[in-house]
């Protein structure tokens, strides 16, 4: 899958991470970014399969590089230039300090913004957006 787009991979029954797929959509002006579903198809077929068992990262993939944790957060935010490219300087932080926020957050996503019974759903006009 050689693109010009970066690829998100997400928790699609974790409410948290989906109100950021929905924040990036929104943000995302110049249609850089593409979604899939750590539980869909493209991932088990382009990941590792400790990020598609554990569940517990978000995953970026820029330029056949993956990126986890914080790291991938703070360059899927960046992506969207802007303002929000400000956000690399959080990169300054020692990874350390960085991933031990992320996975606090991570390890209490569901109670912080519940559990989907179901995978999220692009809706029409995202479908482009998303693969399996």
């Amino acid at each position: 899958m050689q693109n010009a787009f970066k690829l998100v991979y997400f928790d699609g029954f974790c409410g948290v991470c989906n109100r950021f797929i929905d924040f990036l959509i929104r943000h995302d002006r110049h249609g850089r970014l593409r979604y899939a579903p750590l539980q869909g198809n493209t991932a088990r077929a382009r990941l590792p399969a400790e990020y598609i068992t554990e569940l517990s990262t978000l995953v970026f993939e820029e330029n056949g590089r993956l990126s986890t944790e914080s790291t991938a957060a703070i360059r899927v935010i960046g992506t969207l230039g802007g303002v929000w490219t400000s956000m690399f300087g959080f990169l300054l932080v020692p990874r350390f300090i960085r991933d031990g926020v992320y996975r606090w957050v991570a390890n209490h996503r569901y109670l912080f913004a519940g559990r989907r019974p179901t995978c999220r759903l692009p809706t029409p006009e995202e479908r482009g957006l998303f693969f399996d």
